[in-house]
């Protein structure tokens, strides 16, 4: 009874402070323990005591000395993680970590937990997860439009919360968001990952290739072809083009079908690129052995008459006709065969009879029969490679009534040859050999068997259809082109081959990764020779001025650039960089410009610490207040923040302001409470890029982040209070990681996933050479994950 009375107390006492400050009262929360221990078993706990901004007033002194981070994140997994899970009143359904929300759900509890306090929803400050679920704004609560959690989930969420804040302050370390995360360090334990990267060449990779392979740049008549495909290619050329394609594309091959005809016809005839050296106009049918076929004229399934009878030793053409092949004459090469026609004649009147041989209709030769036995008629002739019809013709038919008869006898027609020597398999053995040539040096590759095989084939295919050698050599060149070894950086055959040609293949994705260009024959040498090892030449490539001018047209991608001298400045920041070894972290910090030449140039002093933050190229199109687009692709493109506008929000956007958006109980403030601070920090700085003092009024401005929210991370004076603090953010070095990794593998590093050991590694590195991004990407070339 008296327990009953105690717990009435409890509930009446809650009640008041309800209404007199709003939401849960300001009473501080206590942790009950069980044996030293935090407990959670009380079903029917006291509200926790949050204020109406979502603060939350913890007893720390409560919290049991056993209590670490460790032990925290453990109690989370087992007691906050099903709720997350769950799917009725559950987050990971919008909160996944593929969403582009704030606070993100993992399938495991600790990486949950511990993404969970770097984004600072496990603070006791307003904006927290124990916010969302207590606030009366049914448009802010969590999980929105479902059953609010029970009192003792929302009880667990407070008392782990006040259990990290003690824990913290105990022991106070690095920021949750400036240190590696916890999580990571742990080996991941999940399913297989499945996904296949996409090292499909790009544009400029395309053009190099063709460039260091044909020693050609597709300008034909002055006219620049790469120029003109661009689109097709997926390329950028700063005029109508402006992102580049990530991915093949139908568009993609019907540019490499115009450009492999122009190249390989013009190095297969001209004897350059990868034909310097090949004759293409060497015959590659050889000549067999030669044989006879006789066609009896008796017999209809050898000849076909047109007119006449058969007799005895032959056929009787007794007026004009032909004698034809009933199946068409196949010559295997073009080659010369002597062709005999056994005949005789009925004289008669002063013309012997005449005998025609004809090759596919045309005359070949003509005889006069003035013999009236069987004699042979022989004709040597040249007969192209193909299929023949051979006939031979009566054409003088004369009668004298009573007296006599000219006609024509034909015994048989036989072809004998070729007449030429064998080559037995020499000229294919030797065209095979081409084959081979042309994929070492268009694919960095031997031929297989089959595929020389094939590859011949084609040739004597192409070369039947139209009789001109070096067009049909011109066709194997272009289905290499085609061949998925041509088109991606890490050749498929990779995978199969082994020892130095695999070593080959994958230094051929090296030099397209770092120079956007295969290795050329002297950089192959030095490798295969041993004269360079695996980590000179990335040493190498990283010094080159082809590694400069690709790493910067990579780096105007990603910066969004117009083709302008303003809107390249960021990009030219990114690769003073990457070519210096100057910190990556004056990204944001530097207090200097880079000139087209990539030599650092003094700017205005008003700029001060900002790095690319307050470059015009950067500003221009992201407008400040009243509008966000600025704070959000600061966040965005430095932080690597997504941020999801649900429809309720976008409705709301047109009657929110400032003031608004940084209001706790707000649904708007977990994207704003970085937002709104970040936008007045850049108040200083124009829309198009100018500075200013003094607003439209005349009024000093004031660009501090104002206080506006207590738990902002970047607090201070203007751009450079932010960028000072934001290059300190693990966020930052892994999005700063992350533009280097995109380099070789064409997307993020699953840093949450199998290559959690990778981002460990690299960041490793970006600490212990004080953000060098040489460093980085050498390391990078250098992993195992890279070489495979």
């Amino acid at each position: 009874m008296e327990a009953s009375s105690q717990r009435l107390r409890n509930l009446l006492a809650a009640a008041l402070a309800l209404s007199g400050v709003g939401c849960y009262g300001e009473a501080s929360l206590a942790i009950p323990s069980s044996d030293g221990l935090p407990s959670y078993e009380d079903p029917n706990p006291d509200p926790p005591p949050v204020d109406h901004t979502g603060a939350l007033k913890c007893e720390l002194s409560s919290v049991p000395s056993s209590v670490t981070r460790e032990s925290i994140a453990a109690d989370f997994a087992r007691e906050v993680q099903p709720a997350l899970l769950r799917q009725d009143s559950g987050c990971i359904s919008c909160h996944a970590t593929t969403s582009g929300r704030q606070f993100k759900v993992s399938t495991d509890g600790v990486e949950t937990f511990y993404a969970a306090r770097a984004a600072g929803f496990l603070s006791t400050e307003p904006g927290s997860m124990l916010a969302r679920l207590v606030t009366s704004d049914e448009s802010a609560r969590m999980p929105r439009g479902q059953a609010p959690w029970s009192a003792r989930e929302i009880a667990t969420v407070a008392s782990l919360t006040c259990q990290l804040a003690a824990v913290e302050a105990r022991a106070p370390q690095t920021p949750p968001d400036e240190e590696f995360p916890p999580a990571l360090l742990q080996p991941y334990s999940g399913p297989p990952v499945a996904t296949y990267d996409n090292p499909f060449i790009n544009y400029v990779q395309l053009k190099g290739k063709v460039k260091q392979l044909f020693n050609d740049d597709w300008v034909r008549g002055g006219v620049d072809k790469f120029g003109t495909h661009v689109g097709l290619f997926g390329g950028v050329d700063y005029v109508q083009y402006f992102v580049e394609a990530r991915s093949a594309t139908a568009d993609f091959l019907l540019g490499l079908d115009d450009l492999a005809a122009d190249v390989c016809l013009q190095a297969a005839t001209n004897k350059t690129g990868p034909f310097a050296g090949v004759d293409t106009a060497l015959p590659i049918i050889d000549i067999p052995a030669p044989t006879t076929r006789t066609y009896q004229a008796e017999t209809a399934a050898d000849l076909t008459a047109s007119t006449g009878i058969v007799t005895g030793t032959g056929w009787n053409l007794y007026t004009n006709g032909t004698l034809t092949t009933t199946l068409p004459w196949p010559s295997p090469y073009t080659s010369t065969y002597r062709i005999t026609v056994r005949a005789m004649g009925n004289l008669c009147g002063a013309e012997p009879p005449q005998l025609e041989l004809r090759v596919d209709g045309t005359l070949a030769q003509s005889w006069a029969v003035n013999v009236t036995s069987y004699t042979d008629f022989v004709h040597t002739v040249t007969v192209p490679a193909g299929e023949h019809a051979l006939s031979v013709g009566f054409t003088n038919d004369y009668t004298e009534e009573g007296v006599c008869d000219r006609n024509l006898h034909v015994d048989f027609l036989q072809v004998s040859g070729p007449t030429e020597a064998s080559t037995g398999t020499a000229r294919a053995d030797a065209a095979k050999a081409r084959v081979d040539t042309l994929h070492r040096r268009m694919l960095f590759r031997s031929a297989t068997a089959q595929e020389q095989a094939n590859g011949y084939a084609l040739i004597k295919d192409l070369y039947t259809l139209e009789a001109n050698l070096p067009k049909a050599w011109s066709g194997l060149c272009e289905g290499l082109m085609r061949s998925p070894d041509f088109l991606f950086t890490l050749p498929p055959s990779y995978e199969t081959r082994t020892g130095a040609e695999r070593d080959r293949l994958l230094m051929v994705k090296l030099a397209q990764d770092l120079a956007g260009r295969p290795p050329s024959a002297a950089e192959l040498a030095d490798f295969e020779s041993g004269g360079k090892s695996w980590e000179q030449l990335v040493d190498q490539y990283l010094a080159s001025t082809d590694f400069r001018a690709y790493y910067f047209h990579k780096m105007r991608i990603r910066t969004e650039s117009e083709g302008t001298a303003d809107t390249d400045e960021p990009a030219r920041l990114w690769t003073y960089l990457a070519t210096t070894g100057a910190p990556f972290q004056e990204l944001l910090t530097g207090d200097y410009s880079v000139s087209p030449d990539f030599t650092k140039v003094a700017r205005p002093p008003e700029h001060g610490s900002t790095g690319v933050l307050t470059m015009k190229g950067f500003l221009q199109n992201k407008p400040g207040l009243p509008h966000f687009n600025y704070a959000a692709r600061v966040m965005t493109d430095f932080m690597g923040s997504l941020f999801e506008i649900p429809a309720e929000v976008f409705d709301m956007r047109g009657a929110a302001t400032a003031a608004s958006t940084v209001d706790p109980t707000s649904i708007c403030f977990s994207c704003h409470q970085t937002l709104t601070p970040l936008a007045h920090q850049r108040l200083r700085w124009n829309d198009d890029g100018t500075y200013r003092t003094q607003d439209a009024q005349g009024r000093p401005i004031d660009d501090s982040d104002r206080g506006l929210v207590g738990a902002y991370a970047f607090k201070g004076q203007g751009m450079p209070a932010f960028a000072e603090k934001a290059v300190k953010k693990e966020s930052f070095i892994r999005r700063t990681i992350n533009a280097q990794y995109i380099l070789f593998f064409n997307r993020e590093l699953r840093h949450t996933l199998d290559e959690r050991v990778m981002y460990k590694r690299l960041w490793d590195v970006a600490h212990e050479s004080n953000g060098n991004l040489k460093a980085v990407l050498k390391a990078i070339a250098l992993s195992p994950e890279y070489t495979r």
